[in-house]
């Protein structure tokens, strides 16, 4: 009798062991499991891992639901019949469109083909102009583009990312790709991870650097946190208006044996027609020659996107850019860009053997034969190729609409940029 009595209290502690599993602990457990590989898609693919993490977490109940469980579905995926060639699952009995899912051998590739299928949709193109740190533009974007029928998509998403301070996530791989606008963009919270090490690791089909695990908080009071006051959808960032500067006096002709070592000063300014806004290039010279550069933690350029990069892309006169980093060169650029070298040296009007140089603009895509800008007030050191890399546009626009040599012009006159 004492036996069975010191049997039966061992199963109640037993069981009692099992009752106290919550879903708290299942969501942690499945963060933990494929933060890295969600981590790893948002380097590949830039889509946030907060949002990547959200979206699985709430379309496949934590990987318990039918279509996670049987066919490694996380994501709720349809089959979109005219596009999808692989396997199907079909969620009831009755085989009709409503109800046929994508099926995967793994869920890795439920997470590859979620990355795939929001960057390679236009309804989805809006998202990538976002700082990939911005999960909320991100979850209102999703909810606006029809991701979900469900009203209250984007603060579902919402609620789960800051309830389980899924946007750190997000500042670790912008850390690592070095995307500081992204960083200075979105000033989220950054504790300590909530997570702790899974039971069991699934196969991963990526290598990548794993995070480090700490301590899991107190279970909450309830699993469903909902967000009272909706936050709004961050606004489109405006471009500068234009300032017109000054125009300085014509500077009398400097002579000298050694030009390259004479500094010429500007003159006093005086009026002109010049309308791209005067503190955004900041030159560098090389052998006498200004080279357009930027600064990389204040660019006052928006972001664009590009598929082929993971490098921070701006966008100056409709034309895409990245800011070059030491060591650069355009073979290593364009195999990168998966483009030929010659035609990134091309499109940078580059046509010798030069590199370039630390923080220099270098264009991913020909310039454009129009600007805004109606004229450029001429600077010691400036070249025809220095004002068609600042004002994005094409140099043989720029010497067709100006008559003679840069050298036969002096300081402070204008070249033609835009002007008719």
């Amino acid at each position: 009798m004492k036996r069975t009595f010191t049997i039966a209290a061992f199963l109640l502690v037993w069981m009692a062991g099992f009752s106290q599993y919550t879903m708290e602990d299942r969501i942690y457990d499945y963060i933990d499991q494929y933060k890295d590989l969600a981590m790893r898609e948002m380097e590949l693919y830039k889509v946030p891992a907060s949002i990547t993490l959200a979206q699985a977490i709430y379309a496949s109940k934590v990987g318990t639901n039918r279509v996670a469980m049987e066919a490694n579905n996380h994501f709720g995926i349809m089959c979109h019949t005219d596009e999808w060639k692989g396997e199907t699952f079909y969620e009831t009995e009755n085989h009709s469109r409503e109800f046929c899912f994508r099926k995967y051998a793994t869920v890795e590739d439920s997470y590859r083909d979620h990355s795939l299928f929001l960057s390679q949709r236009s309804r989805y193109v809006k998202l990538f102009y976002y700082p990939i740190t911005d999960y909320k533009s991100w979850a209102y974007g999703l909810k606006e583009a029809g991701y979900s029928g469900n009203p209250r998509y984007a603060d579902t998403l919402i609620s789960i990312i800051e309830k389980y301070y899924l946007m750190h996530y997000d500042r670790k791989v912008a850390q690592k790709l070095g995307d500081t606008l992204a960083l200075k963009k979105v000033d989220a919270p950054s504790p300590e991870m909530v997570t702790t090490a899974p039971k069991s690791q699934p196969a991963v089909a990526v290598a990548t650097p794993k995070a480090e695990p700490v301590e899991k908080p107190a279970p909450a009071v309830s699993t469903t946190t909902t967000i009272t006051e909706k936050p709004q959808p961050k606004a489109e960032e405006k471009k500068p208006e234009a300032k017109p500067v000054e125009k300085p006096a014509k500077s009398e002709p400097v002579t000298t044996t050694a030009p390259k070592e004479t500094k010429v000063e500007t003159p006093p300014a005086a009026t002109t027609t010049e309308t791209y806004p005067n503190t955004l290039p900041k030159a560098a010279s090389v052998e006498g020659k200004n080279i357009f550069i930027l600064d990389p933690y204040s660019v006052p350029f928006k972001q664009a996107y590009y598929p082929y990069t993971s490098r921070p892309v701006y966008e100056n006169n409709k034309t895409r850019f990245i800011i070059a980093k030491r060591g650069d060169t355009y073979a290593r650029l364009a195999a990168a860009m998966q483009m030929s070298e010659k035609n990134l040296r091309a499109y940078n009007d580059v046509y010798d053997d030069s590199e370039p140089i630390e923080d220099e603009v270098v264009y991913l895509e020909m310039k454009s034969t129009k600007s805004p800008v109606e004229y450029h007030t001429l600077a010691a050191g400036d070249t025809y190729r220095f004002i068609a890399q600042k004002y994005g546009i094409q140099l043989k626009i720029i010497i067709k609409r100006n008559s003679g040599a840069i050298s036969s012009y002096g300081i402070g006159d204008r070249i033609c940029i835009g002007c008719k």
